[in-house]
């Protein structure tokens, strides 16, 4: 407390027992009475330093939701409620956190409007968010997801917005969210374990980290306050001064705490070379002064990994006031030409006032020509029966192909390769003609049709669904020719030149595991702690996982994929996925 008095460091003083009281236990009155006493004069002892900003009864205790008994949940709450009544009695002149996690929100509904009234439940809601960790993606937080938690009235804060941990030796994730509770692999697939390169986890975890605070700066105008976790996880070596070294997560953030921001609302990330970038910027203003920023002029460029500048340009911006933000969508053109067919670039910000920077940012692109992923097919006759979405991604990367108007039609057409695009209603006839078809050598490639392809293969798809977060995928086998020229933390956020999220699938699969099926890439869904027997977190994990492209082999050949192959038209990689299946099936 001393040393944030120096050095000006708002603190929330938390109490001493975390997850006191939690889920379905209950301590001896004693015990309660020790721990109401204790705390009560630790307030004493810490009221008179100026840096103590606010208080915190407990962290997470979060019985007011997850313990099931109701009448003891009440208890519970009255217990606090009497202790938060005690503590403005020894120090009226801070506001209190209930419970560090704790939200008004939905209360009245378990407990009753009666029965809140007799509870004094602190000042502040705080919502503890591990987005895209346990929660729901960063994407969601480009439309202000966070501040649909506020009650009126009440300051809405987060004392825990975190995006994960990695370990302070090497930069993998933290052990037992590797491998008890599976939590990376959501992020990065096999890339989460210790035999790959820790540069993995910590390149996408910066990332999602830089995006959620700049999203939160950019889309958040009803909170108060975000506190990003967990900081000693963001350098190597913390326990020796002498070693001690940011990693990329330290970066992102101090890119997007800057008092004044310059900020990009880019949803995908891969574009081809020649178009026009559809973004969104925002200057957003809480310089710790209080001033307006002045008109200014903000200049990008698209640069490559040397320096060297592609494509540049300026746009002339109004003053911001203080504490308000500007949108604007300029016309920021990429590059004609590449130094290679496929080039990791960033697109750089500066922001500048009376000729001086105010902030600046960056963001890493994939850029490629449209002719990296135009592979003529040679020789190979292509039938196609589908939707115009799928013949629009064939068409995007000059796949020659015949339509078709039936199944029937299709393989009287007696080609190389049969493509269904979309989902198509099976009758019993028209599933057995595929089926006779593939086994006497036919190739057949369905494309984002997973009730199809259950119809089809009921023997080896049980069940697909459609994932609430659908924008990340990783290979199962990186070596498969699928992958030609993709690497492996490139199947996630397809560019679709929309403000949506950006899917790099629209469906999973539950599989059977059979020599005759090969899974080659999955899709992991965000989830939260895995507990129990090793039996139920199988069970949990088989829930969890699913796959988005899996190969059949019975006789010919049949390629599923629910991967967002119709992004082809606007994104280079479900383009060059594209043509990769095709050519390993006419191969």
């Amino acid at each position: 407390m001393n040393a944030a008095d120096v050095n000006g460091i708002g603190i929330s003083f938390e109490g001493t027992w975390p997850w006191l009281m939690i889920q379905s236990s209950m301590p001896d009155e004693h015990l309660i009475e020790m721990w109401k006493e204790e705390f009560l004069g630790l307030l004493k002892k810490y009221r008179n330093h100026p840096s103590l900003f606010f208080w915190t009864v407990n962290n997470e205790m979060k019985f007011y939701d997850n313990d099931p008994d109701t009448e003891r949940a009440k208890k519970k709450m009255q217990l606090i409620s009497e202790v938060v009544k005690e503590m403005r009695k020894v120090d009226p002149t801070r506001p209190i956190s209930f419970d560090s996690n704790y939200r008004r929100k939905g209360r009245p509904e378990r407990f009753g409007s009666e029965f809140m009234a007799t509870i004094d439940d602190g000042d502040i809601d705080d919502v503890h968010s591990y987005i895209n960790w346990y929660d729901y993606n960063i994407f969601r937080e480009f439309n202000g997801a966070f501040q649909r938690e506020k009650t009126p009235g009440r300051p809405l804060i987060s004392q825990e917005m975190s995006t994960g941990y990695p370990n302070n030796e090497t930069g993998h994730p933290t052990r037992s969210y590797q491998l008890l509770h599976q939590n990376p692999q959501c992020l990065i697939g096999y890339e989460a374990y210790d035999w790959c390169d820790p540069a993995s986890f910590l390149k996408i975890q910066s990332f999602i980290t830089g995006e959620l605070a700049e999203a939160l700066r950019r889309s958040c105008d009803q909170a108060s306050g975000i506190m990003h976790f967990a900081l000693l996880t963001w350098f190597r070596s913390v326990y020796d001064y002498r070693k001690i070294d940011p990693y990329p997560t330290y970066y992102a953030l101090k890119r997007a705490l800057q008092p004044v921001l310059v900020t990009a609302e880019l949803w995908g990330r891969h574009f081809y070379a020649g178009e026009q970038l559809p973004v969104r910027i925002c200057v957003v203003n809480d310089r710790e002064d209080g001033s307006k920023l002045q008109a200014s002029r903000m200049n990008w460029k698209v640069q490559d990994c040397n320096g060297k500048i592609w494509s540049s340009g300026t746009e002339l911006l109004p003053e911001v006031k203080h504490y308000e933000r500007h949108w604007f969508t300029p016309e920021i053109q990429l590059p004609e030409w590449l130094p290679t067919e496929k080039a990791t670039m960033k697109l750089v910000l500066e922001l500048k006032e009376n000729g001086l920077t105010v902030s600046a940012n960056e963001y890493e692109i994939l850029l490629a020509n449209k002719s990296w992923n135009r592979t003529a097919v040679v020789g190979k006759s292509i039938a196609f029966l589908g939707n115009d979405q799928a013949r629009a991604s064939l068409d995007a990367v000059n796949i020659a192909y015949r339509s078709a108007i039936s199944i029937e039609d299709a393989l009287q057409m007696k080609a190389d390769l049969c493509v269904l695009g979309g989902e198509i209603k099976l009758s019993d006839s028209e599933r057995q003609l595929l089926r006779n078809y593939q086994a006497k050598g036919g190739k057949l490639l369905l494309l984002q049709a997973a009730e199809t392809a259950k119809m089809l293969f009921p023997e080896y798809i049980v069940s697909w669904v459609k994932p609430s977060e659908g924008e990340i995928v990783s290979m199962e086998i990186p070596e498969s020719p699928l992958f030609d020229g993709i690497e492996k933390l490139e199947l996630r956020n397809f560019n679709n030149n929309k403000c949506e999220n950006p899917n790099a699938c629209d469906a999973s699969l539950s599989i059977v595991r059979d020599p005759h099926v090969t899974e080659l890439a999955s899709q992991v869904k965000i989830h939260g702690y895995i507990d129990g027997t090793m039996e139920a977190r199988v069970e949990k994990m088989k829930k969890s996982k699913g796959f988005t492209l899996v190969k059949i082999t019975d006789g010919g050949e049949a390629l599923v994929s629910t991967m967002c192959t119709d992004k082809a038209v606007t994104d280079p990689i479900a383009g060059k996925l594209l043509v990769n299946m095709i050519h390993d099936l006419i191969k």
